[in-house]
């Protein structure tokens, strides 16, 4: 989410209480004569309101400390309370009943006392649920291994592994010894469950696992471990890999299923592995997530499958929607390219949406191959290849001219080798014969070098990947992909990058919307679940069961803007 600053400082305070669930509102008692203002303070605490706000509570946490370090100030009570609220949403119940208490024994006229006792009982609660035996989420993960595949499964399975320690409340690094190299079908894992009765005092240490032949194992691995919070419930990770052909994949899913008892699934990656893998867990009615898959086959008519990427299809309605609702457009033309099975697919998925949103589409104009992208001016003027809903026909150079000109925007959809010649070709071309009209395209129009050409047309695109790499959120993932395995996701492949973030938004999204218990296991949970902001990746399925959401973004002014 976009950082933002409020000028009203305690007007969110209230918000944020409300929000932790403790009845009482924030006081005024700092506000009294003869306590002092000091700025850096001031300055501190609506940085750690506004980190608060986007749910990052560690760098919250932070700042509130910081403030209630000065000398009393207006904002040290309230800092002290805030600050407790933070680290009851980390799971430091027994850090949060201490600065509680800090508050309560300094300032025992505060007005926030009643707030803070309501909130220790609150964190007493949930330090005693904390030591009992915890629940635990079973969740498989299935990707290929073999030679072609493995650095991709890595780059997607270490983004997991860290969503899992991150809910189980640890830190991890692990020291691979000297001489030993991952093999081509092997990469190593650690179940971070195993350990959750870990403690600074006996965390590090050496350990060896091996497990059977169809799962991931570590030998001799070093693990440096953290403890910072203690959660509700853990979560546990079993592996299976899938090989060459994609039925391997459903025997991978029954293995999940049947000998390991899992609750939910994460993978395969390809569309084509994901159908039989799908077919599996429909039958044993446990969701499973695909987070990659773009094919509509994957999710179609199942209830327990689901695609945590958009469908090629549904990038073209998406774009309808975002056009009518959000650009506040009513009559759009479409160039494609028949040849091209992702760009007709996005056109065909544009053209539904077009005529249940109410969104004209006077004209269409299927090119036959990548080189008559740049040949639109002639394309254009023949009236014999222009496409309307209703009808194929042969039309007069006139009538031609009236369609285009009815046209308020175009949709490109382009895909495949080259996108960057094509779209660049398209843009002359459109330029020459339809100045002034808007064009949107499909996430191949991201960060072109031409962006003065981007900008004279507004070209608006769906995008389905985007990581901002200010956002301190995204900086702590770094920071732990690179104490995890050595390197950061900038250093992997395009692929290996996205795959990384996808890893730890769609692991991060099933944490966050299931658990152990059965009633947060149905298809419906998923189906319902508000929309989640990842670091790179947006999910919300919106009643579906292939995700329904995507970035907005612009060219204008030689920049991309991104709008939603």
């Amino acid at each position: 989410m976009v950082s933002r600053r409020f000028g009203m400082v305690w007007g969110l305070v209230l918000a944020l209480c409300m929000i932790a669930g403790v009845g009482a509102t924030p006081g005024h008692a700092q506000e009294e004569d003869g306590i002092p203002e000091i700025p850096n303070a001031e300055i501190l605490f609506e940085e750690g309101v506004a980190a608060f706000e986007q749910g990052e509570y560690e760098a919250a946490f932070e700042r509130f400390r910081l403030v209630s370090e000065y000398q009393l100030n207006q904002k040290t009570t309230a800092a002290l309370i805030m600050g407790a609220k933070a680290l009851v949403r980390l799971g430091r119940y027994e850090d949060a009943t201490d600065r509680l208490r800090t508050l309560l024994n300094r300032y025992p006229e505060t007005t926030y006392r009643e707030e803070a006792e309501a909130l220790m009982e609150q964190a007493r609660r949930r330090l005693g649920a904390a030591r009992q035996a915890p629940d635990t989420l079973r969740i498989g993960v299935t990707l290929p291994m073999g030679a072609d595949w493995v650095s991709q499964s890595q780059a997607l399975f270490n983004g997991v592994r860290l969503a899992v320690d991150e809910h189980n409340g640890l830190r991890r690094r692990y020291v691979r010894p000297r001489g030993l190299q991952a093999s081509a079908d092997t990469f190593e894992v650690y179940d971070t469950a195993d350990v959750h009765g870990d403690s600074l005092a006996d965390a590090d240490g050496e350990t060896t696992v091996v497990a059977s032949a169809d799962t991931v194992r570590i030998d001799s691995l070093r693990i440096v471990t953290e403890r910072v919070g203690r959660p509700d419930w853990v979560a546990r990770m079993f592996f299976r890999r899938t090989k060459a052909k994609p039925r391997s994949a459903r025997a991978a899913v029954d293995s999940l299923v049947r000998l390991d008892d899992v609750d939910v699934i994460l993978g395969p990656i390809r569309s084509g592995a994901a159908r039989p893998a799908g077919a599996r867990a429909e039958a044993a009615r446990v969701p499973l997530v695909a987070p990659m898959a773009t094919d509509e086959s994957v999710s179609k008519g199942r209830d327990y499958v689901f695609q945590a990427n958009p469908t090629i299809t549904d990038r073209g309605r998406i774009m309808a929607r975002v056009a009518k609702n959000g650009l506040l457009i009513d009559r759009v033309g479409i160039i494609y390219e028949r040849g091209n099975s992702f760009s007709t697919r996005m056109a065909e998925g544009f053209r539904r949406e077009a005529r249940r949103q109410d969104l004209e589409v006077p004209l269409a104009l299927p090119l036959e191959g990548p080189r008559d992208w740049s040949r639109l001016p002639t394309l254009l003027e023949d009236s014999t290849l222009i496409e309307t809903d209703s009808i194929r026909a042969r039309r007069d150079s006139a009538a031609t001219d009236s369609l285009l000109a009815r046209a308020e925007a175009f949709y490109l959809p382009v895909s495949g080798r080259g996108t960057a010649g094509k779209i660049q070709g398209a843009l002359t071309g459109m330029r020459q014969i339809l100045p002034g009209k808007r064009v949107l395209g499909n996430a191949e129009w991201h960060d072109l070098p031409f962006k003065e050409a981007a900008s004279a047309v507004t070209a608006t695109y769906t995008n389905g990947f985007y990581v901002r790499t200010r956002r301190p959120a995204v900086q702590r993932f770094v920071r732990r992909y690179r104490l995890l395995t050595g390197t950061t996701p900038d250093e992997l492949s395009p692929d290996g990058r996205r795959l990384a973030y996808a890893g730890y938004d769609v692991a991060r999204f099933l944490l966050s919307v299931l658990g152990p218990s059965a009633d947060q296991l149905t298809p419906q949970t998923l189906r319902t679940a508000p929309t989640y902001e990842g670091l790179g990746v947006r999910i919300g399925f919106e009643g579906k069961n292939a995700n329904q959401t995507m970035f907005i973004h612009r060219y204008r002014n030689q920049k991309v803007e991104r709008l939603r």
